[in-house]
């Protein structure tokens, strides 16, 4: 590996913001993970962005991916979270219209139906503001999602290291070799480099030298609260 030569080339897909923007204003942020693997003289990394998507109006699973048996690097695509359970839909048929209510609502998560009935102080330990009372519509996208991470957990969202390598048909023989959801992210929007970010740079250095013990999560950022201006 030539780690000068890794990092100039994703400082070259962040500078055309083809690398994870954490205050992407199409995806409002809910967890993140990125995901190192290496082996059979091959490396990969993969970060994984959950959040609602403005676009699609859906809830999303974005995959960057970039390593030396990636074929093209940089967003590889998504992966739909969750879906309406049919006795209660999320969205309204005819405006697509958020009409959930904060007391009550299900979900589809990959074909189990699970319902919630939280509290406002449920919510509040999620970090989730509850200041109306409830009926249709009172609950946000973002929100959902942000309460299904805390009460879930991120591992339950995240897909499964299988899952991950099945969208890199080149990279065979491969192992985990960091797993985090907690590290210091480059502000990409604000035109910092992967090149100058010491997650990043001390990431590529430790796949180089086939240490984990290099990797230096820096001051992690990676909660959604450092990320809110966009939301």
């Amino acid at each position: 590996m030539n780690v000068k030569e890794i990092l100039s080339d994703l400082d070259k897909h962040a500078s055309e913001f083809n690398f994870p923007v954490l205050d992407n204003a199409y995806v409002e942020f809910a967890a993140t993970r990125l995901t190192a693997f290496e082996g059979g003289g091959h490396w990969l990394l993969v970060f994984e962005v959950l959040g609602f998507s403005t676009q699609e109006i859906a809830f999303v699973d974005d995959i960057y991916g970039y390593g030396s048996c990636v074929e093209k690097e940089g967003f590889i695509g998504e992966r739909i979270l969750m879906t309406s359970a049919p006795q209660e839909p999320l969205f309204d048929k005819e405006t697509n219209e958020f009409i959930a209510d904060w007391s009550h609502w299900s979900i589809d998560l990959g074909g189990q139906i699970m319902s919630f009935m939280p509290s406002p102080e449920e919510y509040a330990q999620a970090r989730v503001a509850i200041d109306r009372g409830p009926g249709r519509g009172t609950l946000k996208e973002i929100d959902l999602l942000r309460f299904l991470v805390y009460k879930l957990g991120e591992d339950r969202l995240f897909m499964s290291e299988q899952e991950l390598l099945s969208h890199f048909l080149h990279c065979k023989g491969l192992s985990r070799f960091i797993q985090t959801t907690h590290w210091q992210h480059p502000d990409i929007a604000d035109g910092e480099k992967p090149s100058g970010n010491v997650s990043i740079r001390s990431l590529v250095e430790a796949l180089s030298r086939k240490d984990p013990r290099v990797f230096d999560p820096g001051h992690p950022n990676t909660d959604w609260k450092s990320w809110s201006r966009a939301t």
